[in-house]
C-alpha cells in the first residue's frame, strides 16, 4: 500500500530521526526538503500494508549513506 522512508544523522537512527510516508506503491520517488548543506545523512525504507486499520510493516533495507551538496 505505500512506503515508509526514515532519515537520521547516524547509522544507528538515534540523532535527528524523521520519517515521511508514501502512500502508494505507483510514485516510488519522495523529495525531502530542508535538510542541512554539507551533511551526510543516512536513510533507509520498508514496505507496508493495511490489514484492516493497522499497517503491517516489512523489513528495512539496507542503509544508504547520502551527502547533501547543495
Amino acid at each position: 500500500d505505500g512506503y515508509k522512508i526514515e532519515y537520521a544523522l547516524n547509522k544507528k537512527f538515534t540523532k535527528n530521526k524523521k520519517s515521511k510516508i508514501v502512500k502508494s506503491t505507483n510514485n516510488t520517488s519522495l523529495t525531502i526538503k530542508g535538510l542541512k548543506k554539507g551533511k551526510t545523512y543516512y536513510v533507509r525504507v520498508r514496505a507496508y500494508r493495511k490489514d484492516g486499520k493497522k499497517k503491517v510493516y516489512g523489513k528495512w533495507s539496507a542503509v544508504k549513506k547520502i551527502r547533501v551538496k547543495k
